[in-house]
């Protein structure tokens, strides 16, 4: 039995394979001992990667784009459950369209994460400027916290007006009556390939029959989530620590959406890179080439 630590950037609906795998053991027939590890940011995650701390793990792509300009030492080699964008903008209920944004507080991840590019995108689509008319608010380990959007505020928590939340968070606030949708990420960014799993070259070469059990693994608990979702929703409330009921409305909302075979979009990847280049956060010459490896 190996142990492998998963590094990961968040915690969200993303990342439940890995806990239902481990649960169901779908990882340890395969001779490993899955470890999760959370750095919150996907620049934090490159971080831990480039010093060889972490040699596999999930991430988004935009993060993972830059970071590779800068020298990290990984390819993607497959696709996360999440292949499009499934983040949600969601605000407090008073807050009913994108332009009622202007002068508030967005929640993002961290600075230079997958969350404020796309804050960035959509304020400009809907005709506010990013870095005058709202103010991004780096979230870190309270990312995901619907209590962030409590009508009554926690110490130590920081408020926000609106931001991005995933499942299954967006259902359990929506529950508790204190977010409401205001646009879905994919729908400004229409065939875009979201989360990616990567490996470092080194584990490439050195450990690729573990990295290629670790894939079996979380395909087989992929598969099984999609055959069962009510048993998925039980284990998945103890997961994420919220009611059933608001476990399985999220889940139920995002599976028609998982990519379940960990097969990468190519096409989605350079649309994603296209984005990139636009934004200027990536070389205008920037190329794919070199960056994939498809287990």
């Amino acid at each position: 039995m190996e142990t492998i630590l998963w590094g990961v950037p968040s915690f969200w609906i993303e990342r439940f394979p890995l806990y239902y795998g481990r649960w169901r053991g779908f990882f340890r027939r395969r001779g490993i001992d899955l470890m999760i590890r959370y750095y919150w940011g996907g620049p934090e995650l490159a971080a831990a990667v480039s010093r060889g701390e972490v040699w596999i793990g999930e991430m988004g792509l935009p993060p993972f784009l830059k970071a590779r300009c800068d020298g990290l030492p990984a390819r993607a080699i497959g696709s996360s459950t999440v292949q499009s964008l499934d983040h949600y903008l969601v605000a407090r209920p008073h807050i009913s369209k994108m332009a009622d944004l202007k002068g508030r507080r967005l929640g993002i991840l961290s600075a230079g994460s997958c969350d404020e590019y796309f804050a960035r995108s959509m304020l400009t689509a809907s005709g506010l400027d990013p870095d005058t008319e709202v103010e991004l608010v780096p979230l870190g380990c309270a990312y995901g916290d619907v209590r962030c959007f409590s009508p009554s505020p926690e110490s130590g928590l920081p408020m926000v007006d609106a931001g991005f939340l995933v499942e299954p968070f967006v259902a359990r606030g929506e529950r508790l009556g204190w977010v409401r949708i205001l646009a879905v990420v994919r729908d400004f960014f229409p065939g875009y390939q979201w989360g990616i799993i990567l490996a470092r070259h080194d584990a490439l070469e050195r450990k690729i029959d573990q990295i290629r059990r670790a894939l079996e693994g979380f395909r087989a608990s992929c598969r099984e989530i999609v055959e069962n979702p009510e048993e998925a929703a039980s284990f998945g409330a103890q997961v994420f620590r919220i009611p059933k009921e608001d476990f399985r409305r999220a889940l139920l909302r995002d599976l028609e959406h998982w990519e379940i075979g960990a097969r990468l979009d190519v096409q989605g990847m350079e649309n994603c890179l296209n984005v990139q280049k636009r934004m200027g956060c990536v070389p205008a010459d920037l190329r794919l080439e070199g960056m994939i490896e498809q287990l």
